[in-house]
């Protein structure tokens, strides 16, 4: 199965764009209006989250988020085949020399990010500027062939791709040096892990404590990694300075990237997962 995936990802690889985003238009068409894939979930979370928007803004996200999710999709079957040059025209950092101010430090950062527009595109490209001083955090699939098949992709232009049970090791065990440890910071805690709620989008919303704790135990200052289309297809990271001391109360770390994120939604709110069951979790009584 594994060879079978790599000859698809191959011929998808040489596609034109023209071709790569007609297909999108199609998996959009029938995702949204044949199989209404997670319709209910995207309504609900849209309205909790946007109380003073009517129907029909309601609707225009709706539409709009289909689109940006299945481009998305597309996009990350170029993964395994997208050139270094032609990533970093498609994903650009417009800010390269807040990397390159890292070599003249002997301490990383925490650089955290969201599923906010094409997040693996995003990984892979930075990949391309920090070589292998950048630190990914992965949750290994079920599907050992599609496992493989991701890890190698997103460790082609040299990033180290460490699973969520050893990244906290690894950030702690290279916080002396200039590297950049990356996280996505979005998804909804484990029930076992409700440790801290804040407000998100107007609602009561659940929130991983793990960037502030590691934050609080190494020093390390805290980024955030925006990412703005441009055009379709074509996208622009921006690298934003968040914290710079520790010298903070108890959820003060979390809620600066939490609301961060949220300016960022409430901005363009079609870029964000709205698939994703966020709010699965409320508080225990």
């Amino acid at each position: 199965m594994s060879s079978l995936l790599n000859i698809f990802l191959t011929f998808f690889g040489k596609l034109p764009n023209k071709i790569i985003y007609f297909l999108s238009d199609i998996l959009s068409f029938i995702a949204y209006k044949l199989l209404k894939y997670r319709l209910e979930i995207v309504r609900v979370n849209l309205k909790k989250s946007f109380p003073n928007l009517g129907p029909k803004t309601l609707k225009s996200i709706e539409v709009a988020f289909y689109k940006n999710f299945c481009d998305v999709l597309v996009e990350n079957l170029l993964l395994h085949s997208i050139s270094k040059p032609e990533l970093q025209n498609k994903m650009k950092l417009i800010n390269p020399k807040v990397f390159k101010d890292l070599n003249f430090k002997s301490k990383g950062v925490l650089l955290v990010g969201a599923h906010y527009n094409n997040w693996e595109w995003m990984a892979l490209s930075l990949s391309t500027y920090l070589n292998n001083r950048l630190y990914t955090v992965y949750k290994p699939l079920s599907n050992l062939s599609v496992d493989k098949i991701m890890k190698d992709s997103r460790k082609r232009f040299g990033a180290n791709i460490i699973p969520m049970d050893s990244f906290a090791k690894t950030v702690i065990k290279n916080k002396n040096q200039a590297s950049v440890n990356l996280m996505l910071v979005d998804q909804s805690p484990h029930k076992s892990k409700l440790d801290f709620f804040c407000n998100f989008l107007n609602q009561d919303t659940p929130v991983y404590l793990g960037p502030e704790k590691l934050i609080k135990s190494t020093e390390l200052e805290l980024y955030f990694i925006e990412v703005h289309r441009v055009k379709r297809g074509n996208y622009e990271m921006k690298v934003v300075p968040l914290l710079h001391n520790t010298l903070s109360k108890f959820g003060d770390i979390t809620e600066l990237h939490v609301k961060h994120l949220e300016n960022l939604i409430q901005m363009r709110p079609q870029n964000w997962l709205w698939t994703h069951r966020r709010w699965k979790h409320s508080r225990k009584k």
